[in-house]
């Protein structure tokens, strides 16, 4: 067996629990709930506000909520800055998220309130979708453990949020000619490789 040097290891470790953070987003994205699970150990605890215990737990939760209220999502992360301690690592990640939620009155007053939904009512009731950004960070900490690396613990802190009737274009002008459109599940076309 290779030993590496200390700088070396730290940078596989960095490249691993980068590799972490991004499979992530794509879990979410994706609805994956698997992937989801396999980026925290199974101790895990996770901390989104509306969810806040196992992070087993949580991956089942938080796909079924996206499939339920959001018709799209995307989410990604920058900024990352971390701080690794032998075989524990903290990190914290900017997180950029875009949400789609359906033109239904129910799931727009669940998400975003019965005051928005008196402003925007009439644009839902004539099947406008609702666009969610969301700006905040991913506060973790991940642990190795056999040469690992997952996220033992995750809180996720919020910086701001905008809301908005949806203005997308799919099929007019250049929009329409752009024909494979990703999908929330193994059908996606990442999935084909």
């Amino acid at each position: 067996m290779t030993t590496l040097t200390p700088e070396l290891q730290e940078l596989v470790d960095r490249q691993k629990i980068y590799h972490v953070l991004t499979s992530y987003c794509r879990a979410l994205d994706r609805c994956d709930v698997d992937l989801m699970k396999a980026v925290y150990w199974e101790d895990g605890y996770d901390d989104h506000g509306v969810f806040a215990g196992n992070a087993q737990e949580f991956a089942e939760f938080i796909i079924r909520g996206i499939q339920e209220w959001f018709e799209v999502t995307q989410h990604t992360i920058s900024n990352i800055h971390m701080e690794l301690e032998g075989d524990v690592a903290h990190t914290e990640a900017y997180l950029f998220a875009y949400h789609k939620v359906a033109a239904t009155r129910p799931k727009v007053e669940g998400w975003f309130g019965e005051n928005y939904l008196r402003k925007y009512g009439a644009l839902v009731d004539a099947g406008v979708t609702q666009d969610f950004f969301y700006g905040g960070r991913y506060f973790d900490r991940l642990e190795k453990r056999d040469g690992i690396w997952r996220i033992a613990k995750r809180t996720v802190i919020m910086d701001w949020n905008l809301n908005q009737p949806s203005t997308e274009i799919r099929d007019d002008g250049l929009f329409k000619t752009l024909q494979i459109v990703g999908r929330r599940d193994r059908k996606d076309p990442i999935y084909e490789r």
